[in-house]
């Protein structure tokens, strides 16, 4: 047997490499130690920046936009709260929700909207966000809540209710797809009403859910609320008693406007048609519009009372004169009365609405003494309600030249446009002595001073005739109210249209009660009645009556008859 002596070789590091492996160490170390020290000591800033983009979120929280209310402080218009229902359809498609259609329709069904529409929205899964219904009900918010679908974003939301529907429509308003007001108050309103967003910070997690709220980094502020000056106990009379005659006279539209005589609050202002702001499926524009505000008429007979009290003011005519009423012929056109008589003093042309007559005191004033009373009493401007879409109407005071038959025919209300609400203010200054108010929308807590406009003594004695034309058998005979005496002055004018005036009329029936101590004015339009009659006592007296009646009722007005 062989026995192997040599020895074994041993493997031994020399110092050298010894020193460089301890070198690359020390170096590694000192590299890492260095590179820890920078970014989390020195220059931290970096890192903070790139996790803050994966965790740290802005969120905006918007208070409730402000509450509208009437006089008694009924509900008008209220923001809801409401869901914002959105979805990432990237991760619908991770979750494999796009192929379950029970889930689709499930969900579609909470959302309100079809499954084909919801597939649609959902059926791209590059896109990272779509709307898919920005007023969900909470509680089917809280059932989509339950079912866990990754991808759906639930957020809050508010959503605009009107409670009193179409009787208030046209005056309140509604607002767009975006949240502005649009139309009536709440555009006339919109910045008052809307509310300020505020500004958090917050980690959120991959899902959106709120891990920690940092802070606010800007405050919001909710919307104002308004008290408006109508009473909506009087918004739903009007409404109905100008429903009932447009359509019994088969009327394209009315307008009703009832002030406060001494205060020049708007207390009811209605149109018919109107719309349902809660239902946007049917919303019809021309439906939308404040015709009180938004559109003119020329005034006819209504008019005769202030035109008298320029010739008067002017000493152009007496109370005692007495007047040829027969038809006469200027410009080669025939001036006559519906209503026709041979003669006759002011008080009865007012009384029986002669436009002969009134033709006769117009001639020999002339148009600018009627244009400067006219002015006086807020015709030709826009009225200080503050509505949006308010016109100031044409009283054309600066043409160069007027005819005779446009001279004449002023005096009975043609050639002039104004609005309802202007012709109610101007019956309110009648009823107020001549004192007149600004009117207003919003509720005041003091009356205003009236400025006087015209002789106090006068206007008294255009009062007293105004009341036969109701009750001592004048035109208005249908605006009698029992027990309440009642001053008006009823209005048939013909529209205009191309080339000269149609066979379609105007019908206005204009006055205020009680006579002792004038409470209310009121006035009521009706465009084109169709049916029945045409005449402005006739059509518009009976609604001017019914509305009367419940105002002087359920204001504890005491009968002065």
């Amino acid at each position: 047997m062989v026995s192997d002596n040599k020895p074994q070789e041993q493997y031994q590091l020399s110092r050298f490499r010894i020193g460089v492996v301890l070198l690359v160490l020390l170096a590694s170390f000192g590299f890492l130690t260095w590179n820890l020290l920078y970014i989390q000591v020195l220059e931290p800033e970096f890192l903070v920046k790139e996790g803050n983009e994966r965790v740290l979120r802005n969120y905006s929280f918007e208070p409730a936009r402000g509450v509208i209310t009437d006089r008694m402080g009924k509900i008008l218009a209220i923001s809801v709260p409401v869901k914002l229902v959105g979805a990432d359809p990237s991760q619908l498609h991770a979750a494999k929700v796009v192929h379950n259609p029970d889930l689709i329709r499930k969900i579609a069904a909470l959302v309100g909207i079809t499954p084909q529409k919801l597939f649609a929205q959902i059926q791209s899964p590059k896109r990272r966000y779509v709307k898919l219904n920005a007023y969900v009900p909470v509680d089917k918010a809280k059932e989509l809540e339950a079912l866990k679908v990754p991808g759906l974003l639930i957020e809050d939301n508010y959503m605009r209710y009107y409670p009193t529907g179409e009787v208030n429509a046209t005056l309140v308003g509604l607002l767009s797809g975006e949240g502005a007001g649009v139309y009536g108050i709440e555009q006339s309103f919109n910045s008052y009403l809307s509310a300020q967003s505020s500004t958090r910070a917050a980690h959120k997690d991959i899902e959106g859910h709120i891990i920690e709220n940092l802070g606010v980094l800007k405050e919001g502020k909710a919307g104002g609320n308004l008290m408006l000056s109508i009473d909506d106990r009087l918004q739903a009379i009007a409404y109905s008693a100008l429903g009932t005659a447009v359509e019994q006279f088969g009327a394209d539209s009315g307008c009703l406007v009832l002030l406060d005589v001494k205060t020049g609050e708007i207390l009811s202002m209605v149109t018919v048609p109107s719309f349902d702001p809660n239902d946007r499926s049917v919303f019809d524009d021309d439906k939308a519009r404040n015709r009180t505000v938004t559109d003119v008429l020329e005034p006819g007979s209504t008019l005769k009372p202030i035109v008298s009290l320029a010739a008067l003011e002017q000493n152009m005519v007496s109370w005692n004169e007495v007047f040829d009423t027969r038809p006469f012929i200027v410009d080669g056109k025939m001036v006559r009365d519906s209503h026709a008589m041979d003669k006759g003093t002011l008080a009865d042309i007012l009384k029986y609405s002669s436009n002969t007559g009134m033709a006769h005191i117009s001639l020999r004033t002339g148009p600018e003494p009627i244009m400067n009373m006219l002015k006086r009493f807020g015709f030709g401007e826009r009225s200080s309600s503050g509505l949006v879409g308010e016109v100031s109407g044409s009283l054309r005071a600066d043409r160069p030249f007027w005819s005779d038959i446009d001279k004449a025919t002023l005096g009975f209300g043609y050639g002039v446009t104004v609005t309802p609400l202007q012709l109610a203010s101007a019956y309110a200054t009648l009823a107020n002595d001549g004192g007149r108010v600004p009117v207003s929308i919003l509720r005041l807590h003091q009356a205003p001073v009236p400025v006087q406009v015209a002789n106090a003594a006068e206007v008294k004695r255009v009062k007293s005739v105004l009341e036969t034309v109701v009750s001592g058998g004048g035109t208005g005979s249908k605006a009698a109210i029992d027990r309440y005496r009642i001053a008006g002055k009823t209005g048939t004018a013909r529209i205009a249209d191309k080339g000269g005036y149609s066979q379609r009329y105007m019908s206005t029936f204009a006055g205020f009660a009680p006579m002792s101590n004038p409470r209310f004015a009121l006035v009521v339009t009706i465009r084109n009645p169709t049916k029945l009659s045409y005449y402005g006592g006739t059509v518009s007296g009976p609604a001017f009556k019914d509305v009367m009646t419940r105002a002087l009722q359920l204001y504890n007005v005491a009968p002065d008859k």
